[in-house]
C-alpha cells in the first residue's frame, strides 16, 4: 500500500487523509484491533498517522494492517450513514416513545400530602 510503511522496529505506519477519514473512525478501528496491535495515533497537517506495532497475538501483520484499513473505511461509512439517517431515527424514536408513558400513571395522579404528613414533613396549613 502506498500509504503504509514499515519502521525499523517492525511497526507499520498507515497514513489516512484527514479530508477523507474522520479521527473518530480511526479510533474505533484502533479499539477493535487493539488485540493485534499496540496503536499510536498522531495528528499531522494533512493526514492522521496510525502506528501499528504487532503484539504476540498478531501472526500476519501486513494482512492485519490491511484489514485495519478496511475497518477504518467501514467505521467512517457507518458515521456517514448515521449522520444521513439521524432525522429519520429521531422521528422513529419520538413516535415510539410518544405512545407510552415514561412515568407510572398511578404515581402521576397520586396525592403526596398524606405521605408527607406521616413523615412529619408536611407544610403547615395556611
Amino acid at each position: 500500500m502506498e500509504n503504509m510503511c514499515r519502521t525499523a522496529d517492525g511497526s507499520l505506519v498507515v497514513k489516512f487523509d484527514r479530508h477523507v477519514y474522520r479521527l473518530s473512525a480511526i479510533k474505533k478501528a484502533a479499539y477493535k484491533y487493539g488485540g493485534l496491535f499496540h496503536i499510536l495515533i498522531e495528528n499531522a497537517d494533512d493526514f492522521i498517522a496510525a502506528t501499528l506495532k504487532p503484539t504476540a497475538a498478531c501472526q500476519a501483520a501486513d494482512v492485519a494492517a490491511g484489514e485495519f484499513c478496511n475497518e477504518v473505511l467501514d467505521q467512517d461509512l457507518r458515521e456517514d450513514i448515521a449522520a444521513e439517517t439521524s432525522g429519520i431515527r429521531d422521528l422513529l424514536l419520538a413516535h415510539a416513545f410518544s405512545k407510552t408513558s415514561l412515568i407510572d400513571l398511578d404515581l402521576e395522579t397520586e396525592d403526596y400530602e398524606p405521605a408527607l404528613k406521616i413523615r412529619g414533613t408536611a407544610k403547615p396549613a395556611e
